[in-house]
């Protein structure tokens, strides 16, 4: 039998190979985009055989997705974690700050040698969602964040099963950060200091939460 700390050492060098894949498919989906590196690209980068690539991750998409995946896990155990009391905004705001205090980069206001701001791996996969697999794995993690912030609000709330106002609430949660992500780009080819994906997400919820009526009657005029 193993002693404890074996296991540890070995587990450790584990995880160190893992965030070592990640890393390197993060640097040439950035580099080079998601169709054109493959599984190789990203064996060779990390210094690992391919099989050793696929001991951590079934496809590329896995490796391509693993970093939204895991902080959509961490921001939905931090919005249950939220305090009763506090409204949904309140939830948001709160949660993605912990989160930032854990280190989570999302929320970073991440460059380029060029000093060009661009989103972590997470967000700058969906620049090219129309990779069907990768639009595909994007859709199922959103279905699943949507149901988990609707089956939350719905306890703190206390609306019965199979109340629409719930999905409702969860749907502009999931929408603000949806905008954000495809905001970012947008903002920052303009911005020389963007606001960070998580600013914009807080600044999208409290739009949704003023109502679509405000938003229409407070567009700018047309010059």
């Amino acid at each position: 039998m193993a002693e404890p700390d074996t296991i540890s050492r070995r587990d450790r060098k584990k995880a160190e190979t893992r965030a070592r894949i990640i890393e390197e498919a993060t640097t040439l989906f950035r580099l080079h985009g998601y169709q054109a590196t493959t599984i190789e690209d990203i064996a060779e980068a990390a210094d690992v055989a391919p099989r050793t690539f696929y001991s951590y991750f079934e496809a590329k998409v896995d490796v391509a997705m693993v970093q939204l995946e895991q902080w959509m896990i961490d921001f939905i155990v931090a919005m249950e974690t939220r305090p009763v009391g506090e409204s949904p905004l309140e939830m948001h705001a709160n949660a993605l700050a912990a989160l930032a205090e854990q280190g989570a980069v999302t929320g970073h206001r991440l460059r380029d040698d060029t000093g060009r701001p661009f989103p972590p791996i997470g967000v700058g996969i969906l620049t090219v969602e129309h990779e069907p697999e990768v639009a595909g794995r994007i859709y199922q993690i959103l279905v699943q964040y949507q149901a988990r912030m609707s089956d939350l609000f719905r306890e703190r709330l206390g609306y019965p099963l199979g109340a629409i106002e719930p999905r409702v609430l969860a749907g502009a949660l999931c929408a603000s950060w949806f905008v954000a992500v495809h905001g970012f780009s947008e903002v920052a080819a303009v911005d020389p200091d963007p606001p960070s994906t998580d600013e914009l997400g807080i600044r999208a919820l409290a739009s949704f939460s003023s109502g679509i009526a405000s938003l229409w009657e407070g567009r700018p005029e047309a010059g």
